[in-house]
């Protein structure tokens, strides 16, 4: 099925999976009905297009705000093994929240039904998790958390 916003969206069933260019890289998009018609995930999912720009600023800032203070309690820290077997402590500089925003880079999003998920790689902050922003009242965007996964 073409879209004019989403271009291609291949479907399987009801759910489907279209790719968009933003900031010069491409993002999967996937859109997953969940008992939502698809034509209203569709919807959602070209309303967040859209608004991409914008809620991909205000998603860096709520992950920043919510997930910062655990990055620098300890997520900061890891132990280096050494040649001679043993191991040292390293400890990565705490970071502002306007570094910790800055670090993060989007990759994927799922539109589900009501909801989004963005998903960010966070250069290796938190050790192969992945940094997830939701929005539960789609692009309102009011009703948001961040969270870590994986």
């Amino acid at each position: 099925m073409k879209h004019e916003i989403l271009g291609e969206i291949r479907r399987d069933d009801e759910d489907g999976e279209a790719s968009v260019t933003y900031q010069g890289r491409t993002l999967r998009v996937r859109i997953i009905t969940d008992d939502v018609p698809h034509e209203e995930t569709v919807e959602l999912a070209t309303a967040l297009v859209k608004k991409l720009a914008e809620i991909d600023t205000a998603a860096k800032t709520i992950a920043a705000r919510d997930l910062t203070d655990t990055y620098n309690d300890g997520w900061n820290e890891y132990d280096e093994a050494q040649e001679d077997g043993s191991f040292k402590t390293i400890q990565n500089p705490e970071l502002t929240p306007e570094d910790f925003a800055a670090k993060l880079t989007l990759r994927d999003v799922n539109v589900t039904g009501t909801f989004f998920e963005l998903f960010y790689d966070d250069e290796g902050m938190f050790w192969g998790h992945s940094v997830i922003v939701t929005s539960m009242d789609g692009v309102a965007f009011t009703d948001t958390y961040a969270e870590l996964f994986g």
